[in-house]
């Protein structure tokens, strides 16, 4: 029998053969991205590492704004909703008392120009608001947690995080489209039942009702990705997942709980 089918051991002395590297994770495309972010959201902020585009998620969250604006402006009556609104503050509602009639309609009638124009002008102000919000939270973890995660990371972490809030406010366009009664959708506040809030008196206690309502499922979601993907998209890996998480529920609700007080004042 032949010994040379066997294999030569190495000489004594000898360096062991290098290990071979892990294979690479196979770089997503756009709409895998996308999709991933709501069933897989590690696999699209790992991704932002490679290669930190930004652009589609904002330009399918403006396409899905600018949607909702159109729906707002042909289904639900603006002077009836300037008028809601203006009823909701206490301080609005006794300057507004205040005018003759012919100055209280000139005023709902401004008021409902102003506000068809701000619905169609989303696009431009969740891109202003993705750029604040990139920047803020990148000097949070940047200087809190030593994350490493340039601007246009960040950036792109923010505005694939805000997704869950475009298919909000995707379901809320089908609903004025498909509802008997649009105007009674509140549009900017509980317009579904994603919040205890939804459920309760707006002009009862407005502290509470302004904090529960902004505990939505939909806004929760978009928080915990944000946390989630400054972990895992951060180039220090000490920055660990549940930290991310617990430092922007921390800040959510820093937030909400200032701006509930803001309401009650007013």
């Amino acid at each position: 029998m032949s010994y040379s089918s066997y294999p030569t051991p190495p000489p004594a002395g000898a360096a062991p053969a290098p290990a071979s590297p892990e294979p690479e994770q196979p770089a997503l495309s756009e709409p895998q991205r996308i999709i991933d972010v709501f069933i897989a959201p590690g696999k699209t902020f790992e991704d932002l590492k490679r290669k930190p585009s930004w652009w589609v998620p904002w330009l399918l969250g403006a396409i899905v704004t600018l949607a909702f604006g159109m729906a707002v402006t042909q289904k639900v009556d603006l002077v009836g909703y300037t008028r809601h609104q203006i009823e909701q503050s206490r301080f609005r509602q006794q300057q507004f008392e205040q005018l003759t009639a012919e100055q209280q309609e000139q005023q709902l009638r401004a008021g409902a120009t102003a506000t068809k124009f701000v619905f169609y002008a989303l696009p431009v102000f969740t891109l202003v608001g993705g750029l604040v919000y990139g920047a803020v939270l990148m000097a949070v973890f940047n200087f809190g947690f030593a994350a490493e995660i340039p601007f246009q990371r960040a950036l792109a972490i923010v505005f694939y995080a805000l997704l869950p809030r475009a298919l909000y406010y995707a379901l809320v366009s089908v609903s004025l489209w498909v509802s008997s009664d649009p105007n009674s959708i509140d549009i900017t506040g509980n317009a579904m039942p994603t919040n205890l809030g939804f459920f309760m008196d707006p002009q009862g206690n407005k502290f509470l009702y302004s904090l529960i309502s902004n505990l939505d499922l939909f806004a929760l979601w978009s928080v915990v990705l944000l946390g989630l993907g400054f972990a895992v998209a951060s180039t220090n890996r000490k920055l660990k997942p549940a930290t991310g998480i617990t430092t922007m529920l921390l800040i959510y609700l820093l937030v909400i709980l200032i701006g509930a007080g803001f309401k009650a004042m007013f």
